[in-house]
């Protein structure tokens, strides 16, 4: 109780707090590990609130105040956006206030809508530089992710993904990146030196982007009829990574290779990843060529232009 009355003495005047009753709940939208989540209308908006649970509050506060100090200072168009948090004083319960992400989970697009396979590579593009971006932008105030996976990336009414749940993330600097916890994310996007316990900086997210760019331009879960925990083991042990069969350009598939490498040190920087997906979009669409759409256009253009 006494970490949580800290949590309350953290935040009891910021700018962020929400009272409960400018909330207006709706449908449940969700129930995971840290709490339940809804949606809801707050000041004419619709947004997603997420209320942690009773265990959470009472043994893992330092994760809530991590998620709701870090959303709460990062600013991109690619991190869902944060609009405040709730707190009753009175009983441990503490509530997450952000923007509703109308297209929801990337895992749903993938595999339920199928509304990725449907719109093709240029939503594919569109999510992976999306989450390259954020990443960046992430990565340049010193904060690590630790859980990237196709749950934590929702699609906004433009499609435009955004990363989400950060109750593992944690800003570090060089003191802190060797007291990080091994074994922290989930098992099948999980850069193996994690792991392994050892040493990890930003670049496990790199690798975690890697394996979800492989998955959306695959349409295959990574290692989706094996254990996880035996995937992770076979990551660190004999190097296992996803087929990249499917990816037929070679610039796309070295770039996600990269991103992936078994030494953190030779992943790449992000403006580097960002620049080869560009390319590698270019590409694709000079080898595709103009849709069959455009070309109709293009002809009853021409004979309007030839009859007038």
């Amino acid at each position: 109780m006494q970490k949580f009355l800290d949590l309350i003495t953290q935040f009891d005047n910021s700018e962020w707090l929400i009272e409960e009753k400018e909330i207006t709940y709706g449908k449940k939208l969700g129930d995971g590990a840290s709490g339940v989540t809804y949606l809801a209308d707050y000041a004419g908006e619709k947004v997603a609130v997420k209320s942690y649970s009773p265990a959470i509050l009472t043994h893992d506060t330092n994760s809530v105040k991590n998620e709701m100090d870090i959303m709460s200072k990062m600013k991109h168009k690619n991190i869902v956006q944060f609009r405040g948090l709730c707190l009753r004083k009175d009983r441990p319960a503490a509530s997450l206030v952000t923007k509703f992400a109308e297209k929801g989970e990337l895992g749903d697009a993938l595999y339920n809508s199928r509304l990725v396979r449907r719109k093709g590579d240029p939503l594919r593009f569109k999510i992976v530089l999306g989450l390259a971006e954020g990443l960046q932008y992430l990565h340049s105030y010193h904060v690590i992710h630790r859980d990237i996976k196709p749950a934590n990336i929702l699609l906004d009414d433009n499609y435009e993904p955004m990363l989400t749940d950060f109750g593992f993330s944690r800003f570090i600097d060089e003191d802190s990146a060797d007291k990080m916890t091994g074994e922290t994310g989930s098992y099948r996007y999980m850069a193996p030196e994690v792991t392994c316990h050892s040493h990890y900086t930003e670049k496990a997210d790199t690798y975690s982007f890697a394996l979800i760019c492989n998955e959306i331009f695959t349409d295959e879960r990574p290692f989706e009829y094996q254990i996880a925990a035996v995937v992770a083991v076979d990551v660190v042990k004999k190097n296992l990574r996803p087929s990249q069969k499917k990816i037929k350009n070679e610039r796309l598939r070295d770039i996600i290779a990269r991103c992936w490498d078994a030494n953190p040190d030779l992943r790449p920087e992000w403006a580097e990843v960002i620049s080869e997906l560009k390319l590698a979009q270019q590409e694709m669409e000079q080898k595709r060529g103009p849709s069959i759409g455009s070309l109709f256009r293009k002809k009853v253009h021409g004979s309007s232009a030839s009859a007038s």
